[in-house]
């Protein structure tokens, strides 16, 4: 069975997916209470201010990456489960339509990805005279205690949203709209605007919302001609874990105590999305190839 069919194995009714929104909503707002009561609890006048410099540093880089993570691991596990028993997916079929998970194909992918990732970053570092701007930050006692939690809930976060969007949205769009492309569209579009609230829109602009757009478009289709979220969850976590644990900067939205700090400015978002399409539109070009996916213009 192919990978947009793979609801079909379960309970699809209509009120079933409401409810699936609505618990995902409630288990998301769940999530943030711990942060909420410890802030009220524990640092008494302290403003609420993520992106603030003086706020993470009060409140404590590594505490605040917890509190942000907490909401998206009860959302992966809540909607696991949901899946499960509600409607009544068989648990394979939740994550892949191959006869298993295939872990080679997440991991091979995903270290070939953190090769790139650093040596893109170093690369525009050097061709922009920049690399100044990038300083070595190892810190034992701040690390480890970084990697622990990164390691721990970064991957549950990237899971949940690639649960939400290509699953649980583009294969519950498909259901109804038996288009390919149109699942494929709206599920990259509802997961743009899930990100508006990002630091990154507010350094950047609303304009970087079409970067995260082609990057639901590109996890969309890798997922659908893979038959699997093996590669898409992959590129999720791995992109996460390198901007939380590898490079970090002060207008994203992680702020930890990286291995390396990026003190440059935002820069242009002509560069930024012309960027992503190169490296969207490159590695799709590649796994196409490799895994000898159909044409593009087959999708119906």
């Amino acid at each position: 069975m192919k990978f947009l069919d793979l609801a079909k194995l379960g309970r699809t009714s209509v009120g079933l997916y409401l409810g699936g929104v609505a618990l995902l909503i409630i288990l998301y707002i769940l999530g943030n209470l711990p942060l909420l009561l410890d802030l009220q609890y524990n640092y008494k006048g302290l403003l609420f201010d993520p992106e603030n410099p003086m706020f993470i540093s009060t409140y404590g880089s590594v505490r605040l990456l917890f509190a942000m993570l907490l909401p998206f691991v009860l959302v992966f596990f809540g909607l696991v489960l949901y899946l499960r028993y509600a409607h009544q997916r068989p648990f394979l079929t939740i994550f892949t339509a191959a006869a298993q998970f295939r872990w080679k194909r997440f991991l091979s992918f995903g270290a070939i990805l953190v090769v790139l990732f650093l040596l893109f970053a170093l690369a525009e570092a050097l061709l922009l005279g920049q690399t100044k701007e990038l300083t070595w930050n190892f810190n034992a006692a701040h690390f480890f205690p970084l990697l622990l939690v990164a390691l721990l809930m970064v991957p549950l976060q990237a899971a949940a949203e690639e649960l939400i969007f290509r699953v649980y949205a583009l294969q519950g769009l498909y259901l109804r709209t038996k288009s390919a492309w149109a699942s494929i569209l709206i599920s990259a579009l509802l997961f743009a605007f899930m990100h508006i609230s990002n630091p990154e829109i507010s350094a950047m602009g609303y304009g970087l919302l079409l970067y995260y757009l082609m990057a639901g478009i590109f996890l969309a289709l890798i997922s659908v001609q893979d038959d699997g979220l093996e590669l898409a969850l992959a590129f999720h976590i791995f992109n996460n874990l390198f901007g939380v644990l590898v490079v970090s900067s002060t207008w994203q939205v992680f702020h930890t105590e990286a291995l390396f700090l990026d003190h440059r400015p935002p820069g242009s978002l002509l560069l930024h999305l012309g960027s992503g399409l190169f490296i969207f539109a490159g590695l799709y070009f590649v796994l196409a190839k490799k895994f000898n996916w159909k044409p593009l213009r087959t999708l119906r």
